[in-house]
């Protein structure tokens, strides 16, 4: 089952009355999120949501979709 955010994304990569940048403005604060939630429970903190990966791969995908770069999740990036 899709989580809520991957529905989200679906119905924004859907609207015709959103303009491509706003858009990835609004996948790249849901990208921020979710990596700050995965930082978060990576040091030691409750994770507040579960289906981080997951959603972050929907965010990744969505973002290429539009032809954009996710960023970087590597270790290196905490």
């Amino acid at each position: 089952m899709p989580s809520n955010l991957t529905l989200q994304i679906d119905k924004l990569l859907a609207d015709g009355a959103i303009n491509h940048a706003a858009k990835v403005a609004k996948l790249r604060e849901w990208e921020a999120d979710a990596l700050a939630r995965q930082r978060a429970s990576s040091e030691g903190m409750a994770p507040v949501a579960s289906r981080d990966g997951s959603d972050l791969k929907s965010i990744e995908t969505a973002l290429r979709s539009l032809g954009e770069d996710a960023v970087d999740q590597g270790p290196a990036s905490l």
